[in-house]
């Protein structure tokens, strides 16, 4: 209770303190995502982790933050397009320009396939060869498309909220998705009862911020943002508002 209470005096600190006016720090926010990463009112980012993040690296950095969201499959073309100063929540190889700077870690997570109670588990990924499988529009799974190849057989759709969705409708007998997500949902979800645990889980992953050479911060400025985060307990405070409780 103590630290939920401290955290949330933090924030409301930060959000009285965050500059009113004057340079801003656009984030570039996929849609394809869902909470805890992002809540969404309409088309405007009203919470979730990278909000909450993107609000203290943007105070760390004395820049207002501002936050477009955008398809998944148009982000990188806003970088490119300089409409966006960061995109976070990201690793290089889901991205095409080799150009983009790379942060230290910003997210640990581990990529898993999901079902529901009454799915089969699964030994390995070979043994998704030729079932429909629940993925996002726009999203990269090379680890997949190495193991799989043409047997990989996506189901596309807009978000993992979407994809959970289908899964729970029967529409396919299992997704790829994300633990931060998933664990989030399995305690969230109107349906929980009805999520397995992973069924399998693939592999961790850490994701990053991409900026674009000679853009509006340089690479040195957002790590030393980020480390700033870590050291004075704010990042850690975040993500134990989102993950579940021991």
């Amino acid at each position: 209770m103590k630290i939920g209470f401290l955290l949330l005096s933090s924030l409301c600190s930060l959000a009285l303190a965050l500059p009113a006016g004057g340079a801003e720090l656009v984030f570039g926010v996929s849609t394809g995502s869902a909470m805890p990463m992002t809540r969404f009112h309409g088309e405007e980012l009203s919470g979730g982790l990278l909000k909450d993040v993107g609000d203290a690296l943007a105070h760390e950095l004395k820049l207002r933050p501002r936050y477009l969201t955008l398809p998944r499959k148009r982000v990188e073309a806003a970088l490119a397009h300089g409409t966006v100063d960061l995109l976070c929540d990201l690793r290089p190889e889901w991205l095409d320009s080799p150009r983009w700077q790379w942060s230290e870690t910003v997210f640990s997570n581990r990529m898993i396939i999901v079902g529901r109670t009454d799915t089969a588990p699964l030994g390995s990924l070979r043994e998704l060869a030729g079932a429909r499988t629940g993925t996002i529009t726009g999203y990269r799974y090379p680890l997949l498309d190495h193991e799989l190849g043409p047997q990989f057989v996506r189901d596309d759709t807009a978000s993992d909220d979407l994809n959970l969705r289908k899964l729970l409708r029967r529409r396919f007998n299992y997704m790829v998705t994300n633990s931060l997500y998933y664990d989030y949902q399995r305690r969230a979800h109107a349906e929980r009862a009805r999520l397995s645990r992973a069924v399998l889980a693939v592999e961790p992953f850490d994701t990053y911020c991409a900026l674009p050479p000679g853009g509006k911060l340089t690479l040195a400025q957002v790590n030393r943002a980020l480390l700033a985060l870590r050291k004075n307990g704010r990042m850690q405070a975040i993500l134990a508002t989102y993950q579940p409780a021991n």
